[in-house]
């Protein structure tokens, strides 16, 4: 690079600093976006972040607001102009359709359930009442405890080159009445997830590269670097549906081969799903305009969101922020 280039560099980071064209970053004040913000935790924007006022919102994104009262929070886009939404049975429903959330998604607003152990070959759990206690949030220890049905494993499989040259490894995930095998053709360390979720069975597994577990947030649900999308997704069968104290799906995961040589469970843990929950006077669904947009908090207990103070105008929106 000679010096003329980088003399327009040069000046063109001293505009765009000038111009306020560079990330702004805020510091996280209470737990409405819990587990995956917590207090002191910083989020930031992408550059030029105030063309974010031109930005179309997309679902899921988390956005600094406007909220009525003239303070500022940070919240997630749930339902986007137009649109009718619901809140039915912890799940979030558009336009009469459970909305399911992602691997990725999931990793950022799931809860861990703490390690559930750890096998040479296999490790099972059976079916069990998962309440959405919050660990993080130790405030909240008045409210009343609900039951979550959404819930899975995600574990790291750890395969060796002579596991490999011995034979075939397989890895086979049951939820419930689901069963899914991949075969993992390489050595190396892998994550396996899998539950219900949405009213779907969902699985998937991805090789765990090096670099991926320095990135790894300790609060994340999910091993790093999960994929946007499931490699599995099937209908939760209706006849094992009940309304209620459903308690969460059996949980399997077993690792063969054909020889002796090292596969097996290196970690495993459960994870559940957040229980979205409607507003104190039972309100549960809302027809935005299209101008409008609904947003809420991670931490649905904790947060004072757009079930309190209805929608709100699309230039509430001010800036999309990423992670911590």
């Amino acid at each position: 690079m000679n010096r003329r280039i980088l003399l327009v560099v040069a000046v063109a980071a001293a505009l765009a600093l000038g111009l306020g064209a560079a990330p702004r970053r805020y510091v996280v004040d209470g737990v409405s976006m819990g587990p995956g913000l917590l207090p002191g935790d910083v989020v930031a924007t992408g550059w030029l972040p105030a063309m974010d006022r031109w930005r179309r919102p997309a679902r899921f994104d988390r956005w600094i607001v406007t909220l009525p009262d003239g303070s500022t929070g940070l919240k997630r886009v749930v339902g986007l102009p137009g649109e009718t939404i619901e809140l039915l049975e912890g799940d979030l429903v558009v336009e009469g359709r459970t909305v399911l959330k992602g691997p990725r998604l999931l990793a950022e607003i799931g809860s861990g359930l703490g390690p559930a152990g750890q096998g040479d070959a296999a490790w099972s759990a059976a079916p069990a009442v998962v309440l959405d206690d919050a660990a993080f949030a130790p405030g909240e220890v008045s409210r009343l405890l609900l039951p979550v049905r959404d819930g899975g494993f995600a574990a790291e499989v750890v395969v060796s080159d002579a596991a490999i040259r011995a034979g075939e490894v397989r890895a086979r995930a049951t939820v419930g009445p689901l069963t899914v095998v991949w075969r993992l053709r390489a050595a190396g360390r892998y994550a396996v997830v899998a539950g219900r979720l949405d009213g779907q069975a969902v699985a998937v597994v991805w090789p765990i590269v090096a670099q991926d577990s320095k990135a790894t947030l300790p609060r994340h649900c999910l091993p790093p670097a999960a994929p946007e999308s499931w490699d599995v997704v099937r209908p939760w069968p209706a006849a094992t549906t009940m309304a209620g104290a459903e308690p969460s799906p059996a949980l399997a995961l077993a690792v063969t081969g054909s020889g002796e040589p090292p596969a097996g469970i290196e970690r495993v843990g459960r994870w559940r799903d957040v229980l979205l929950r409607p507003a104190a006077d039972g309100v549960a669904r809302w027809s935005l305009a299209t101008d409008e947009v609904f947003l809420l908090g991670d931490f649905p207990s904790g947060s004072r969101d757009c079930r309190h103070f209805g929608a709100l105008d699309r230039p509430a929106l001010r800036q999309r922020v990423g992670g911590r």
